[in-house]
């Protein structure tokens, strides 16, 4: 097949045809438990990507910035089309020659229109939904105040209406061993646990730019 070819195919059409995971309840779960994702856009053929906490509620995807920001400046123009991933990294595959290797993994790719969210009422229920996803063992009122209207204000919500998803995945029974070389872990330490070991801490005034 010709590679100009694959310009003309659908965003949903997947190469790998046996790595496509079409189950709506693995997408949505997916969706649910993912701690980050990717957001990105174009604004006048420039390309932008911003990683964010986010929240799905089985319908949209919401996150929150700041107030003011060059995203918050790209959305004031109007709705954007969008993407959003998600994705995780399993084991590495190893196999008898590097060409073979190959590892595991599963995404999820949201295409859409990403908005600003406009009234109080539809800010709080995304930034309600958000506390809930990371902070579910915490209750409002009771181990943290609720948010006031003068909070919620500062923030900019924005909100992807889903329009496609698609979602792939590579993932082995634990007993999978090919060529005898049995699949481990990604090799290497977290970044932050370093940093945060070197002294590469966040404890100082807040600076804008």
């Amino acid at each position: 097949m010709a590679k100009e070819s694959f310009l003309d195919r659908p965003w949903s059409q997947v190469r790998r045809k046996d790595r496509r995971l079409d189950d709506e309840t693995w997408q949505q779960d997916f969706l649910h438990t993912a701690p980050y994702g990717h957001l990105a856009i174009a604004w006048q053929d420039e390309p932008t990507i911003h990683t964010n906490l986010f929240w799905y509620d089985n319908d949209a995807i919401y996150l929150h910035q700041a107030r003011v920001g060059k995203l918050r400046a790209i959305l004031d123009q109007g709705s954007a089309p969008a993407c959003f991933t998600v994705a995780e990294i399993g084991r590495i595959l190893p196999n008898y020659t590097p060409l073979e290797f190959s590892v595991e993994y599963a995404s999820v790719l949201v295409y859409g229109q990403i908005d600003v969210v406009a009234g109080l009422d539809n800010q709080r229920y995304a930034l309600e939904g958000l506390m809930e996803k990371y902070s579910p063992q915490l209750t409002a009122g009771e181990d943290y105040d609720p948010m006031p209207d003068g909070d919620i204000r500062q923030t900019s919500v924005h909100k992807i209406t889903i329009e496609q998803i698609v979602a792939k995945a590579n993932i082995k029974p634990d007993d999978y061993i090919p060529e005898k070389i049995p699949p481990y872990d990604l090799p290497g330490e977290s970044f932050i646990e370093r940093a945060r070991a070197q002294g590469v801490l966040s404890i100082g005034e807040k600076e804008l730019s």
